[in-house]
């Protein structure tokens, strides 16, 4: 359900609110965190060091290397690297997570403190004492630009440039189905404060490693097409990423080439999990199939036309998994 305006404003207050009576703040990533967590994370936690706030950016999992390029960095760590006695945080900002759990090792950090859920995703569970999600916005780092305005604070380079990365990682470049015209004019201020577009497109778009193309080689020779030519699914093995002598984050983009193939309605990238215990699936769709919805079935969620799940068990166990549930919404009909 689309927020109200005035609850949205209410919302805002009470972020602005927060900001200025509390201290200490712990920014929270979801777990393998993307462009728009990274981006819109880096871009918060500069924020509140610049109002002089005690504030760290806290992820589970590293942030993909690809994003190494952004400033902020230095208010960044792993959830492992802190013991929670040590950092007790007033307010827990919970960024691009769906839910708490998302947050992965990182929680412990939020104990007994004020929960503020910052996101846009669909299948956001409202949780938090301020929840701020806005589902039409095409990514957190709009969401982020909106507070910071509603704030009167003073946007620098860096932090638009953090913004934008957000913004554009989570858009695909400007050319999914989530961007909108607010988008483009909130990635138009952006520059205007600083961000440079052709800078950020070539560093995150156009620049790849020597590991990330074999990886991307390895993962188009599983490529299987089936119902009709309307699935296209890829996988990803610790051995094929060990072979390739690549990281998880590099897989990051792969499932885009298999969404591509004229005629596919929806596309899915098996990743197996570091511990082999599973396997991570995205999922992407063109512009008939709800994707969120299958994966809140598995456990997941994410945006109508790109979400993911954790599915245990093997690859052969994991695609049945998700299979079966893609047959029994009977999606594939012409309707």
């Amino acid at each position: 359900m689309k927020p109200s305006l005035s609850s949205v404003e209410e919302a805002l207050s009470e972020i602005k609110s927060l900001i200025e009576k509390h201290h200490s703040f712990v920014l929270l990533e979801h777990q393998k965190p993307d462009g728009d967590c990274v981006g819109s994370g880096l871009a918060l936690v500069q924020v509140l060091q610049s109002l002089g706030k005690q504030a760290l950016l806290v992820s589970q999992d590293p942030h993909p290397a690809v994003y190494d390029f952004l400033p902020g960095s230095e208010f960044h760590t792993r959830a492992q690297y802190i013991d929670p006695e040590d950092f007790r945080a007033e307010v827990a900002v919970f960024i691009d997570c769906t839910d708490p759990e998302r947050a992965g090792k990182g929680l412990d950090l939020a104990r007994n403190s004020i929960w503020v859920n910052i996101d846009h995703h669909i299948s956001n569970t409202g949780f938090g004492d301020v929840s701020l999600v806005l589902p039409d916005a095409a990514a957190t780092g709009e969401i982020i630009y909106k507070l910071l305005i509603a704030a009167g604070v003073p946007i620098t380079k860096e932090i638009a440039t953090c913004l934008y990365v957000a913004i554009a990682t989570d858009t695909g470049g400007f050319r999914y189905q989530n961007t909108t015209q607010e988008t483009f004019e909130i990635a138009g201020a952006l520059t205007g404060y600083g961000a440079n577009p052709w800078e950020i497109a070539e560093l995150i778009f156009e620049t790849r490693t020597v590991s990330s193309v074999l990886l991307l080689g390895k993962a188009l020779n599983t490529l299987k097409l089936s119902r009709g030519g309307k699935l296209a699914t890829v996988s990803v093995t610790r051995d094929m990423m060990a072979q390739a002598g690549a990281s998880p984050d590099e897989t990051e983009g792969i499932i885009g080439y298999p969404r591509s193939i004229s005629g596919v309605e929806v596309s899915l990238l098996f990743r197996e999990m570091e511990d082999g215990s599973g396997f991570h699936v995205s999922f992407r769709s063109r512009s008939k199939v709800d994707v969120s919805k299958i994966a809140v079935k598995l456990g997941g969620g994410g945006h109508p036309r790109a979400a993911g799940a954790l599915v245990k068990g093997t690859l052969e166990e994991a695609s049945q998994k998700v299979l079966a549930i893609l047959d029994e919404l009977d999606i594939w009909t012409d309707s």
